[in-house]
């Protein structure tokens, strides 16, 4: 199975325009993992009950980061 990371962000958050380049070097890592960027302000989204700070890294229905993670840390989650 396919490990998949959501991150969530905003358009009004000072942390997701980092969050969206950190989403493309994980693309870019790790290419047998899933990720995907999820826009808040899209009204055709559900904000999870668990999301209530962006930008918000979920791995696997598990929330590994609030703000954006080093990318040691990254390599750390896909280790486990």
């Amino acid at each position: 199975m396919t490990s998949q990371l959501k991150i969530y962000v905003r358009t009004q958050c000072t942390g997701c325009a980092e969050a969206h380049n950190t989403a493309t070097h994980i693309q870019q890592t790790y290419p047998y993992l899933s990720v995907e960027v999820i826009d808040l302000d899209n009204p055709a989204v559900t904000v999870p009950n668990n999301v209530f700070a962006t930008p918000t890294y979920i791995l696997d229905d598990k929330i590994v980061s609030l703000g954006n993670p080093d990318f040691n840390d990254i390599a750390e989650w896909l280790s486990e």
